[in-house]
Parts: C-alpha cells; structure tokens; sequence
C-alpha cells in the first residue's frame, strides 16, 4: 500500500510539473509596442535612458533595477528593459 500511495504521489507531482512547465511556454511574448509606451512613459527627460530616479515611479522597475541594468552604468538602456523576462508583468 505505501508504494501505490508514493508512486500515485510521485505521478502527480510529475502531472503538475509538467502542466507548469507548459503554461510558462505559453506565456505571451512582450510586444515592442508595449516596451515603447512603457519606456517612453519612464524616459521623462527624453534621454533614451531610464535614471533610477525615473524608474522609481515604476515599482516592478524600481525594486529591480539592478538587476535589469546589465552593464551597470546606472541607467537603463531601451535593450535593456526589453530584455526584462516577459513573465514580468508592466506595473
């Protein structure tokens, strides 16, 4: 009886798995017209670069902005911000 209940478990949870792993490859890929509204929006100065005071105003942005700066010069170029994981939803 315990081996049917962990094998019936293990089957389960490798159902879930799966179904997880399928919905995040169905996730909607973020439009180019969606990161030119936002970015444009966040560019107050009209810079063509986001300042970390500008992306303040954004929290997702905002409380990543580490992150999405890749070469660490302080601001975040419009490549930069469009290379954000899709998944992320716009704030």
């Amino acid at each position: 009886m315990n081996t049917t209940v962990i094998a019936t478990c293990a089957t389960s949870l490798l159902v879930g798995l799966a179904a997880w792993t399928a919905a995040a490859d169905d996730l909607p890929a973020r439009s180019t017209a969606d990161v030119e509204v936002v970015f444009k929006s966040l560019d107050r100065n009209r810079d063509r670069k986001i300042s970390r005071s500008e992306a303040s105003v954004k929290g997702s942005v905002s409380k990543r902005f580490d992150g999405i700066d890749s070469d660490g010069d302080g601001y975040l170029s419009k490549q930069e911000f469009a290379a954000r994981p899709s998944s992320e939803p716009f704030e």
